[in-house]
Protein backbone atom coordinates (compact mmCIF):
# COMPACT_ATOMS: atom_id res chain seq x y z
CA UNK A 1 0.00 0.00 0.00
CA UNK A 2 1.28 3.52 -0.68
CA UNK A 3 0.75 4.41 2.76
CA UNK A 4 3.53 1.94 3.84
CA UNK A 5 5.86 4.03 1.31
CA UNK A 6 4.85 7.87 2.78
CA UNK A 7 5.63 6.39 6.18
CA UNK A 8 8.83 4.73 4.78
CA UNK A 9 9.91 7.79 3.43
CA UNK A 10 9.29 9.30 6.50
CA UNK A 11 11.34 7.20 9.03
CA UNK A 12 14.19 8.16 6.31
CA UNK A 13 13.31 11.54 6.68
CA UNK A 14 13.54 11.14 10.33
CA UNK A 15 16.86 9.57 10.27
CA UNK A 16 18.77 11.80 7.92
CA UNK A 17 17.44 14.89 9.94
CA UNK A 18 18.90 13.81 13.16
CA UNK A 19 22.04 13.11 11.39
CA UNK A 20 21.53 16.77 10.13
CA UNK A 21 20.86 17.73 13.88
CA UNK A 22 23.75 16.06 15.37
CA UNK A 23 25.97 17.96 13.00
CA UNK A 24 24.83 21.37 13.81
CA UNK A 25 25.40 20.46 17.53
CA UNK A 26 29.12 19.43 16.89
CA UNK A 27 29.17 22.55 14.59
CA UNK A 28 28.25 24.79 17.51
CA UNK A 29 30.75 22.88 19.66
CA UNK A 30 33.66 23.93 17.52
CA UNK A 31 32.12 27.90 17.52
CA UNK A 32 31.69 27.43 21.21
CA UNK A 33 35.31 26.66 21.63
CA UNK A 34 35.83 30.00 20.73
CA UNK A 35 38.81 31.30 18.42
CA UNK A 36 39.75 28.21 15.99
CA UNK A 37 42.86 27.43 14.16
CA UNK A 38 42.70 26.15 10.51
CA UNK A 39 41.91 22.20 11.69
CA UNK A 40 38.68 23.19 13.19
CA UNK A 41 37.91 25.57 10.28
CA UNK A 42 38.45 22.96 8.03
CA UNK A 43 36.46 20.73 10.01
CA UNK A 44 33.40 22.75 10.08
CA UNK A 45 33.43 23.41 6.69
CA UNK A 46 33.90 19.66 5.87
CA UNK A 47 30.76 19.65 8.27
CA UNK A 48 28.74 21.95 6.19
CA UNK A 49 29.88 19.86 2.96
CA UNK A 50 28.51 16.43 4.96
CA UNK A 51 25.25 18.52 5.53
CA UNK A 52 24.62 19.93 2.14
CA UNK A 53 24.50 16.42 1.09
CA UNK A 54 22.27 14.99 3.62
CA UNK A 55 19.91 18.41 3.33
CA UNK A 56 19.82 17.61 -0.62
CA UNK A 57 18.82 13.98 0.33
CA UNK A 58 15.92 15.45 2.45
CA UNK A 59 14.55 17.44 -0.30
CA UNK A 60 14.50 15.04 -2.85
CA UNK A 61 12.16 12.67 0.03
CA UNK A 62 10.62 15.44 0.48
CA UNK A 63 9.32 15.71 -3.63
CA UNK A 64 8.89 11.82 -3.31
CA UNK A 65 6.80 11.78 -0.57
CA UNK A 66 4.33 15.06 -2.09
CA UNK A 67 4.49 13.24 -6.20
CA UNK A 68 3.33 10.00 -4.14
CA UNK A 69 0.71 11.61 -1.88
CA UNK A 70 -0.48 13.41 -4.62
CA UNK A 71 -0.56 9.82 -6.37
CA UNK A 72 -3.04 8.36 -3.92
CA UNK A 73 -4.84 11.58 -2.30
CA UNK A 74 -8.26 11.01 -3.57
CA UNK A 75 -7.87 7.49 -2.34
CA UNK A 76 -6.63 8.07 0.63
CA UNK A 77 -9.21 10.70 1.86
CA UNK A 78 -11.91 8.02 0.34
CA UNK A 79 -10.40 5.20 2.69
CA UNK A 80 -8.56 7.13 5.34
CA UNK A 81 -11.02 5.72 7.95
CA UNK A 82 -10.04 2.05 7.45
CA UNK A 83 -6.29 2.84 7.20
CA UNK A 84 -6.94 4.80 11.24
CA UNK A 85 -3.66 3.27 12.82
CA UNK A 86 -1.29 3.49 9.67
CA UNK A 87 -2.63 7.23 9.33
CA UNK A 88 -1.90 8.20 12.78
CA UNK A 89 1.60 6.83 12.81
CA UNK A 90 2.26 9.24 9.69
CA UNK A 91 0.85 12.29 11.18
CA UNK A 92 3.32 11.28 14.27
CA UNK A 93 6.21 11.19 11.78
CA UNK A 94 5.29 13.96 10.28
CA UNK A 95 5.47 16.05 13.47
CA UNK A 96 8.45 14.11 14.62
CA UNK A 97 10.43 15.95 11.19
CA UNK A 98 8.43 19.02 11.71
CA UNK A 99 9.89 18.91 15.28
CA UNK A 100 13.50 18.22 14.01
CA UNK A 101 13.41 20.76 11.30
CA UNK A 102 12.89 22.99 13.60
CA UNK A 103 15.30 22.22 16.41
CA UNK A 104 17.90 22.67 13.27
CA UNK A 105 16.93 25.74 12.49
CA UNK A 106 17.38 26.89 15.46
CA UNK A 107 20.61 26.02 16.15
CA UNK A 108 22.06 26.84 12.31
CA UNK A 109 20.50 30.36 13.03
CA UNK A 110 22.40 30.33 16.73
CA UNK A 111 25.96 28.78 14.64
CA UNK A 112 25.51 31.54 11.74
CA UNK A 113 25.36 34.15 14.47
CA UNK A 114 28.17 33.47 16.83
CA UNK A 115 30.03 32.51 13.56
CA UNK A 116 31.17 35.59 12.51
CA UNK A 117 32.20 36.37 16.31
CA UNK A 118 34.00 33.71 16.54
CA UNK A 119 35.76 35.02 13.28
CA UNK A 120 35.91 38.48 14.57
CA UNK A 121 37.69 37.34 17.35
CA UNK A 122 39.84 35.49 15.99
CA UNK A 123 40.61 38.20 13.25
CA UNK A 124 41.02 40.20 16.38
CA UNK A 125 43.37 38.16 17.89
CA UNK A 126 45.60 37.98 14.52
CA UNK A 127 45.74 41.41 14.18
CA UNK A 128 46.95 42.15 17.48
CA UNK A 129 49.98 39.80 16.86
CA UNK A 130 50.86 41.12 13.76
CA UNK A 131 50.85 44.89 15.32
CA UNK A 132 52.69 43.90 18.00
CA UNK A 133 54.98 42.36 15.85
CA UNK A 134 55.07 45.34 13.30
CA UNK A 135 55.52 47.28 16.73
CA UNK A 136 58.85 45.31 17.97
CA UNK A 137 60.31 45.57 14.73
CA UNK A 138 60.09 49.31 14.42
CA UNK A 139 61.10 49.97 17.93
CA UNK A 140 63.97 47.80 16.83
CA UNK A 141 64.60 50.29 14.13
CA UNK A 142 65.89 53.80 15.00
CA UNK A 143 63.84 56.60 13.36
CA UNK A 144 64.35 57.78 10.15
Amino acid sequence: MHLRVLEGILNKKIDILSQILNITENQQTILSAGPRGKNALHLYRAMNDEKQKLIDTVNESNRVFEKTYQNIREVFVREAHNHAGLVACIQDRIKRATDLDVRIRVLEARNNASAPAANKARDNKSTRKRLARLYEKNKEQPPG
